[in-house]
């Protein structure tokens, strides 16, 4: 794990992980009610649908305080579902982002679509902690690894049957992706040097991914018009988070996208 090339927060972030990852170790795994359940294949799931929306539930980030009253990661993930999201992306670190393992577990039993354990990991404990509560997807930071790392860390996703989502920014970051084996890249617009977000970050990667490597847009997408653009460009979805947990009525902005995404 590397932290240089990151803002100060997401710093702060990783030493309260990397704490929180011994105290795992220290105690050990005992609770995991979906080890035995078989995960799904993201990447042929990806290349089946013709544009996955995988919708995100967060209750807040370093940057804003709740996005909505009365949080209640059921109730989204259930609108999710109704308004069309193809997956459901789970934010699971809980001092920053207010989120839990708990709330992956319990929308697990709520639903049988594909799930993304995100979240800052490092160490392939947090890998079995995904597994065993319900996740088939695990989220690995390029900028945040080294080449080694990020290798032995898919690696053993794939030895537990979770797929990888490898979260790119930049150039360096996709030649370290490559360098891994990464089989789906993530183009995350969000900067983690300074924690800024431009949409067109996704448009001037993406050229640069190999053909046959299902590539996702993340971060700042708020309007049918961004998205129609993306999967005309090729991009196999889009991760969409604040805007929807943020909306008042999340199911209906989701459709609006879809009815968009028709168009295409």
């Amino acid at each position: 794990m590397k932290i240089n090339k990151i803002n100060q927060i997401l710093n702060q972030i990783l030493i309260e992980k990397y704490y929180e990852v011994l105290k795992r170790k220290k105690r050990g795994l005992y609770f995991k009610p979906f080890w035995d359940r078989t995960p799904i294949n993201f990447k042929e799931y990806l290349l089946k649908e013709k544009f996955v929306i995988i919708a995100e539930i967060k209750r807040k980030s370093p940057l804003n305080n709740e996005f909505r009253e009365n949080f209640d990661p059921l109730m989204l993930a259930k609108t999710y579902e109704k308004g069309g999201a193809k997956a459901i992306s789970v934010i699971t670190e809980e001092i920053f982002f207010g989120g839990s393992l708990e709330y992956l577990a319990s929308i697990r039993t709520k639903t049988n679509l594909p799930l993304l354990r995100k979240d800052f990991i490092f160490d392939p404990i947090q890998i079995e902690e995904a597994k065993a509560f319900g996740a088939d997807i695990i989220l690995l930071i390029s900028s945040i690894l080294s080449v080694e790392e990020l290798s032995e860390l898919n690696k053993y996703a794939k030895k537990l049957n979770l797929s990888s989502l490898v979260e790119i920014h930049d150039k360096e970051d996709l030649e370290k992706a490559l360098k891994a084996g990464a089989e789906i890249i993530g183009i995350n617009n969000r900067n983690l040097s300074t924690l800024k977000i431009n949409i067109n970050q996704s448009l001037k990667i993406f050229p640069l991914i190999p053909k046959g490597i299902p590539v996702i847009a993340e971060s700042g997408y708020n309007n049918p018009e961004e998205i129609k653009k993306i999967k005309a460009l090729g991009f196999k979805g889009v991760l969409i988070g604040t805007s929807l947990v943020k909306s008042s009525n999340p199911e209906r902005k989701l459709k609006e996208f879809l009815e968009a995404l028709n168009e295409v």
